[in-house]
């Protein structure tokens, strides 16, 4: 791995606790895993992008390990920026759900990641939210948009006033 932004080479992070982004990139650099300031000190949000495969899987793994060090309540993994995950990336994603703090992913999914959750039937083992809004993260100004076409909040009920 690269030192990058916080954290050191061995995956310890070189100020755990710190407020702001902190990445995590793999050596080709086609992954990475920020965490992104939330508001809540015992939730993480961890933003992946790029290709998880073998060669990148110590990306996600590294990161998830300091968030357990940290001894996190709630991990927040947003998968929407994902554009490839192999076996390797799945098992990684069960064996973390698995340990302790609650494992939440955040979609939208793209589809290359999303028919194998659904083929392999991990879509119904894993927590899953549709955007960090349903999921209840505060989104910071460093944040994804919400998709095209949407406003990124849960629909409303039918015949309730829209929302400001």
């Amino acid at each position: 791995m690269i030192a990058v932004r916080g954290f050191a080479e061995d995956a310890v992070p070189q100020s755990l606790l710190a407020p702001g982004p902190h990445t995590r990139r793999s050596p080709s650099g086609v992954a990475t895993v920020t965490r992104e300031p939330t508001a809540s000190a015992g939730t993480w949000l961890l933003s992946a992008r790029g290709e998880f495969d073998g060669d990148t899987l110590p990306c996600p793994h590294g990161a998830l390990r300091v968030v357990r060090a940290a001894r996190a309540g709630r991990i927040a993994l947003d998968l929407s920026g994902v554009t490839f995950g192999d076996s390797s990336f799945l098992q990684e994603l069960i064996a973390a759900r698995r340990r302790p703090g609650r494992l939440l992913l955040v979609a939208p999914l793209a589809g290359q990641i999303r028919r194998p959750l659904e083929l392999t039937g991990t879509d119904r083992v894993l927590d899953l939210a549709e955007n960090r809004h349903s999921a209840g993260l505060v989104c910071s100004p460093t944040a994804p948009a919400a998709p095209p076409g949407t406003s990124g909040r849960p629909p409303r009920p039918p015949g309730s006033a829209p929302r400001p």
